[in-house]
Parts: C-alpha cells; structure tokens; sequence
C-alpha cells in the first residue's frame, strides 16, 4: 500500500484564502479542501498541518496566514511612537531571507525600504522576531529591546 506524498513547503508565506480584486472590488476564496494558498495566490495541496514548527501564523496582509521563520539573514524593526494608544499596530518588521535592508528615498520625499521580502505589523511582529530568533540562529535581542521600549512606552501613555 502506498502512503500518500508528503508536501513540503518551497515558499515563505502561506495564506488559509485567496484574496483577490474583481471589478473593483474585493474577493476572498476559500478552498473547501482546505489547501493553503502559496504566497496569498496560488493554490497547493499544502494544509495547515503539513506546515513545519517554524511557520508563524497570525494575521497579516489583511489575512490569516503562515510565514517562514527559518533561514531569516535580516530583520529591521521600525516602531512607531506617533500613536500613544497603540502598542504594534503601525510598527512595521521587514524580513529578508537573502539581501540586506537597505534605506531608499521615497518619491513623496520620505524614507522607503529595498531588499526584503515582506513586512509585518501587529501583534505577530513580536512572534516572529522570537521565532527567527530560535529558528534562524538570528541575533533577535536588539530587536526584543526595541519592542520592549515599545511596550514601556505604551503602558506609560496607557495606564490601564
């Protein structure tokens, strides 16, 4: 008898549906089946539980989803200290597997990024960070600092 053939995941990002702009407007398909979506578009015969230990899943891209905390080369942490009521909502966590983060100017006269694959905001920044911290053998403790500082700071604007 033969056993079924295991997936294995080739891709950083998977998502549990399709999002997609149809006439203007936004359509989330599900699969029935259950498969995750590579990269937020192309369908696999991945599930949730083929995924290894070291995929984070959380909400980003306006979605749930699974991203690749393993063979992470650079992480750049960018807290946001405007609003005093939000802890990592609009702090943002680029990711790159391969080149370096590198700062580019902006066409509106501000600072971009180049050079990583995605970037993350929300409570799943501070999930990540620790997981690529064990499973990319990536020095996470400045960044835990930062986000540390951050939390300081949102609990001495929000005493509660």
């Amino acid at each position: 008898m033969n056993k079924p053939k295991k997936r294995v995941p080739h891709a950083t990002f998977y998502t549990d549906c399709k999002v997609s702009f149809k006439c203007s407007r936004l359509a989330v398909e599900e699969n029935p089946n259950r498969y995750l979506y590579s990269n937020g578009k192309y369908q696999t015969k991945i599930l949730r539980g083929d995924l290894p230990e070291w995929y984070v899943y959380g909400y980003m891209y306006k979605r749930h989803g699974h991203i690749s905390a393993k063979g992470v080369q650079h992480l750049l942490y960018i807290p946001n200290y405007t609003f005093k009521n939000q802890l990592h909502k609009y702090d943002s966590l680029y990711i790159s597997y391969s080149e370096p983060i590198e700062p580019c100017e902006s066409l509106f006269g501000g600072v971009n990024y180049k050079g990583y694959e995605h970037c993350l905001s929300g409570s799943v920044l501070v999930e990540f960070v620790k997981a690529a911290g064990k499973y990319s053998d990536y020095d996470v403790a400045p960044i835990l600092e930062e986000i540390e500082e951050k939390r300081t700071f949102y609990q001495e604007n929000n005493p509660r």
